[in-house]
């Protein structure tokens, strides 16, 4: 009876161990990532080093390489998590099935304003440093080419449902010129300094070009 009673408790402790390991990881990774976005972001991939992100994350370096053993897999893991956020964002809103097709697709010009625009904002230039890092490595060129796909497929649904009498392919190609515009805005509204013209009215102006882009027939 002791004996089984040791087992069962052994086998206990394993369990609450690999709960703890579980519980530890669901909690530690998502905080090391929201701290590799900053770093990133703020530092360029030139100061991004395991050793500044455990330092931002407060967590030991053995503990940032035991959840990602090089640099470029936290590196990697840290540009999918900023693009999943903003993918499943964008999806959120363009598949809101209590909304017309024309008001998602201006949810979607508006949220991208308020994050372009407001305190804090770390996706400009996180986006610069990812667009200049893929110009040399193969992967994140990769990743890039497959989230690019993904928005333009969003924006091209979204204009198929303002326009059903375009053919697939004409869609498929407006849905790339709104998401080249919305590229463009990422590196306009971060770059022109003084050049920046009235937010409001540049906003309302952006609405009328995507709408416009939308619906003109074929």
């Amino acid at each position: 009876m002791m004996k089984a009673l040791t087992i069962a408790l052994d086998c206990a402790d394993e369990k609450d161990k690999k709960g703890a390991q579980r519980g530890r990881r669901e909690t530690r990774v998502p905080e090391i990532l929201e701290a590799a976005i900053r770093v990133f972001a703020n530092e360029g991939n030139a100061g991004f080093t395991q050793r500044r992100v455990a330092a931002a994350a407060e967590v030991r370096l053995a503990t940032l390489q035991h959840y990602f053993g090089s640099r470029d897999s936290l590196l990697l893991a840290t540009i999918d998590e900023l693009a999943k956020r903003y993918l499943s964002r964008f999806r959120q809103v363009a598949e809101d099935s209590t909304q017309s097709a024309e008001a998602r697709l201006e949810a979607l010009l508006d949220e991208t304003f308020d994050v372009l625009t407001g305190a804090g904002n770390v996706v400009s230039p996180f986006a610069l440093e990812v667009w200049c890092l893929a110009e040399h490595h193969e992967t994140v060129r990769e990743r890039n080419e497959q989230v690019s796909g993904e928005f333009q497929t969003l924006f091209g649904k979204l204009v198929a449902q303002m326009n059903p009498n375009l053919s697939n392919s004409e869609c498929q190609i407006r849905g790339a010129l709104i998401y080249s515009h919305w590229q463009g805005l990422i590196v306009f509204l971060r770059r022109a300094g003084r050049n920046t013209p009235n937010l409001p009215a540049f906003q309302r102006a952006t609405r009328v070009v995507w709408k416009a882009l939308s619906t003109a027939p074929a």
